[in-house]
């Protein structure tokens, strides 16, 4: 989910912005609540850092993502993904 207005830091959306995204995320989840039956789901927020100042090349978006694999949040938010093997099993 993205806003239509730019912004690079989600901590300035207004209620204009945050009402509706609510709504777009109650009915999201409503939904993959019922077509999924209830799964467990990773919630991320894409922002720039609170120190930065606004950034033109960059639009702030969340992502609701139902899981559905073993990968989880921290693969998700980071782009890394972990190896749960130790490494003497996997030698």
């Amino acid at each position: 989910m993205i806003p239509r207005r730019h912004s690079s830091h989600f901590e300035t959306a207004d209620a204009s912005v945050i009402h509706p995204l609510a709504c777009a995320v109650r009915a999201t989840i409503r939904k993959l609540e019922r077509v999924l039956e209830f799964p467990s789901y990773n919630f991320l927020i894409h922002t720039s850092p609170v120190q930065e100042a606004p950034l033109e090349h960059y639009h702030w978006h969340m992502q609701i993502i139902p899981r559905l694999t073993k990968v989880a949040g921290f693969e998700w938010g980071a782009g890394f993904f972990i190896n749960p093997t130790p490494p003497e099993e996997a030698a």
